[in-house]
């Protein structure tokens, strides 16, 4: 199978395998007429391998397993095309005004109300929520106004790569903590910092983490809250996947256990993520800052997108009845993948079975490169993103990331054979 050309499958292994430090241009380019001389912050600035492989994966027949795209059949289509035209006609030209930097009020109650319960403590809607494009935006504004070239950043690894993406533009060192089927290897840190270790913040997605699924246990939870307020520290717990939980009981957030977190969320994943909407929840010395850098970014998050997600989500019984009727999505298409890769690989992979979220993080025993697989499964018809592009060096590894979220079951059955007989040429 051609997919694209051996062209296209240069460019996306090449963009997948780059070391973090070597750009794909020159930092100076020379045009007609004048020479453009870029930042020196732009050398660390890497191209996301999913992003690019996107690119390959729009062809109608290549089956993905790359990005982590919610599902079209999650979207609440009809509810939204009802709450935007009731808007549209009871608020008239507000919803299409600016608006305050921090967020329309209507969204920050809401917020404030839902966590007061959640975090099992009172959440100012004053001072202590930001709204922003997604918490993607969220980690680049605290990155903005929390790190400075050379501090320290405490990540998991394997990390999400976004994170990394929007933090390691502002020249940090990031110190890396493993993580494992139960999170973060908290203990490891402990250890760090008994030795005089120092972060800015310390960066953990507790919940179905992105890439590797797992979910941080309470143990692990209560001991970083512990660590933060001994030696004063800031965790920034992201939190995108957590209402997509099939299997057990919720777990409390970190933030629930110190007042010393900056919590992020989103309603990407929960409800659309072509609004770019997400929030986050901090302390207000930290908020004040991030809303002043916020008003340099962008001013505001859309008026428009906000008042029709507040609307939408503060009906009652919503949010219940859009959790219920999505993650049976997400489970049936988890299992489907996991069942699939077992009866095709056996034993040439290893992978645990997450409890939410929408990832397998898997490991090929005998593949030293999963960037070589990539090579041979792009050829078969089925993408799915390296090991590597979720570390900090970005050393060949025989890890991969697989996204079962876009995928019906009986599709993501094909691509499990696709795999099998990618693996089979390696």
């Amino acid at each position: 199978m051609n997919a694209g050309g051996d062209g296209t499958l240069l460019a996306v292994l090449l963009l997948c395998t780059m070391p973090k430090r070597e750009l794909p241009f020159p930092r100076s380019s020379i045009g007609a007429h004048m020479t453009y001389t870029f930042a020196k912050r732009t050398t660390g600035l890497r191209s996301s391998a999913i992003r690019d492989l996107l690119k390959v994966t729009e062809m109608s027949d290549m089956l993905s397993l790359a990005g982590g795209l919610p599902t079209p059949d999650s979207f609440p289509l009809a509810d939204l095309r009802r709450e935007a035209d009731r808007l549209l006609g009871e608020y008239g030209p507000r919803v299409v005004q600016y608006s305050a930097t921090d967020g329309v009020t209507e969204l920050r109650q809401w917020i404030a109300d839902e966590y007061t319960s959640i975090l099992g403590r009172p959440i100012a809607v004053e001072g202590e929520i930001v709204v922003t494009h997604g918490s993607q935006q969220a980690l680049d504004l605290l990155a903005k106004v929390l790190v400075d070239p050379g501090d320290v950043v405490v990540s998991e690894s394997p990390a999400y790569l976004g994170a990394v993406q929007a933090i390691e533009l502002f020249e940090p060192r990031f110190e890396v903590i493993p993580g494992d089927e139960h999170g973060m290897q908290v203990e490891l840190l402990a250890e760090r910092l008994e030795a005089g270790l120092r972060p800015k913040f310390v960066y953990v997605v507790p919940n179905f983490h992105n890439p590797s699924g797992a979910t941080m246990s309470l143990e692990r939870r209560k001991h970083l809250a512990a660590l933060a307020d001994r030696y004063g520290l800031l965790i920034v717990e992201d939190d995108p996947y957590g209402a997509i939980r099939f299997h057990g009981d919720p777990l409390p957030p970190v933030a629930s256990f110190t007042n010393r977190v900056v919590y992020l969320s989103t309603f990407s994943k929960i409800v659309a993520p072509g609004f770019r909407v997400g929030w986050m929840i901090g302390p207000p010395e930290v908020m004040g800052w991030v809303a002043r850098a916020k008003q340099a970014a962008d001013l505001h998050t859309s008026t428009f997108a906000q008042l029709l997600l507040a609307n939408v989500v503060g009906r009652d019984g919503w949010l219940d009845a859009q959790k219920a009727r999505i993650v049976p999505i997400y489970r049936d298409r988890c299992d489907a993948l996991s069942d699939a890769l077992e009866s095709t690989l056996g034993d040439q992979i290893r992978f645990h079975r997450p409890d939410g979220g929408m990832f397998l993080w898997s490991t090929f025993p005998n593949i030293a490169d999963t960037t070589a697989l990539l090579h041979h499964a792009l050829q078969a018809g089925v993408a799915f993103v390296p090991g590597n592009a979720f570390t900090i060096d970005q050393a060949p590894d025989s890890k991969a990331r697989f996204a079962y979220s876009t995928l019906s079951p009986n599709l993501l059955g094909e691509a499990a054979a696709r795999l099998a007989n990618a693996v089979a040429k390696c």
